[in-house]
């Protein structure tokens, strides 16, 4: 039976759908997946629960489905955090040495103390990321193991999520009888499964075009070294597009998909039959509109998204450390125009990414809406991988486990 083979499973929990991978990793890394199923989830926005009921069923119903296709009884599963509720944290740990070289010991010494350091109020730890180490104050190295120094010091990129809403979904998976393997942000995983070797070291930003959000992260040096979120995505444009022309949603996501541009400029006028669309529209006399009016509403929005997310950025100031490069990605990445749109707002090279094809990903999906849970599946590969190029990968699993199982037993 397939489903023996597989001691990994990752669930991309996101608005609208929910895409969950079973696969298998090898000792070295190796990864092969063996089933892969998307399936229509209610009762989620942004990551967070809405309605817990509907949560429930919905992620009851992705664990059947995987489990039919795998032959295999899902009792643990890694899952993932959009942007909303998460935030970005520097902080700065020392600790002194002995006349010993600096060990692995060591470091995890030094993480470990700037963790039980790190008290924000109603933030838990997901993930961690060392930027920077340095010996004595002032010398500066990417890897300070097998080096002598009277002290050893870090500046760490900390990832936190709203207690609050991990308590929720610990509620609704404790109900729906599944562990948490591990957690990881959505938009890490999307950038380790779409970035190249050089976007992650030469510094990029990465934006996930999802149903209700759109988050970002900003890669450099081969770490996550920023992330945020704006609360608008591609349903949103959906949205404008059936208020504006008076159809269904059913429709307007039909014409955003067929006919849509995120380009004025890149249009002919030519004229949409809204009938064949929406027959059953009892509440548009206008049987037509043009593809000139439908780029109009589109552009409205996507300049709101990419002028939002640009301000964030900018905001930051962290533009002269990065190459020129956007890598666009997610459900709502495929509009036609939208490389275009974007390198002419943030005035940098933009392409839009697919992840890499795993081994035993079936060709007839989407991969756009598996960027994620491919990610976590390669996320977790890293952690056999010797040249891994995230320190304490091991420990940003424990620690969220030990976070979820302490919320499990406390709520």
């Amino acid at each position: 039976m397939k489903g023996k083979s597989s001691n990994y499973i990752a669930f991309d929990i996101g608005s609208s759908k929910i895409a969950a991978i079973a696969a298998n990793i090898s000792k070295n890394g190796q990864i092969k997946i063996n089933s892969q199923i998307l399936q229509y989830s209610e009762g989620f926005k942004s990551g967070s629960i809405t309605n817990m009921e509907s949560a429930e069923n919905s992620i009851v119903a992705a664990i059947y489905a995987l489990e039919q296709e795998s032959d295999k009884s899902i009792k643990e599963i890694a899952i993932s955090l959009s942007g909303v509720g998460v935030k970005s944290y520097y902080v700065n740990h020392k600790i002194k040495l002995g006349n010993q070289p600096i060990s692995k010991q060591d470091i995890k010494k030094l993480y470990s103390k700037a963790l039980a350091e790190f008290k924000v109020k109603d933030q838990e730890v997901i993930h961690y990321f060392p930027l920077e180490f340095i010996l004595d104050e002032n010398k500066h190295v990417d890897d300070p193991t097998g080096m002598y120094a009277r002290e050893l010091s870090c500046n760490l990129h900390i990832v936190s999520a709203d207690s609050f809403m991990l308590m929720n979904l610990t509620k609704c998976l404790a109900k729906c009888h599944v562990e948490v393997s591990d957690v990881f942000l959505s938009i890490y995983s999307s950038g380790l499964a779409c970035l190249t070797k050089d976007e992650r070291e030469l510094g990029s930003i990465i934006i996930d075009i999802g149903s209700n959000t759109s988050s970002f992260g900003i890669f450099l040096d081969n770490q996550l070294v920023y992330t945020g979120y704006i609360p608008i995505g591609s349903k949103d444009i959906t949205r404008d597009i059936a208020k504006k022309f008076s159809v269904s949603i059913a429709a307007a996501d039909k014409l955003k998909i067929l006919y849509g541009n995120s380009s004025t400029k890149l249009v002919k006028n030519t004229t949409i039959r809204l009938d064949e669309l929406d027959p059953n529209n009892k509440y548009n006399t206008e049987l037509s509109i043009t593809a000139f009016d439908l780029a109009k509403v589109i552009e409205a929005k996507i300049q709101e998204i990419f002028g939002k997310i640009k301000k964030e950025c900018d905001r930051i100031s962290m533009d002269h450390l990065l190459a020129n490069r956007i890598i666009l990605t997610g459900g709502g990445a495929t509009l036609s125009g939208l490389t275009n749109t974007v390198a002419e707002l943030f005035q940098k090279h933009v392409r839009t990414a697919k992840p890499e094809v795993i081994p035993g990903f079936a060709e007839n999906y989407n991969p756009y809406m598996y960027s994620t849970a491919i990610g976590m599946i390669k996320a977790k590969s890293l952690k056999y991988q010797k040249n891994s190029f995230k320190h304490g990968i091991d420990e940003d699993a424990g620690l969220f486990k030990r976070t979820f199982l302490w919320l499990r037993e406390n709520i």
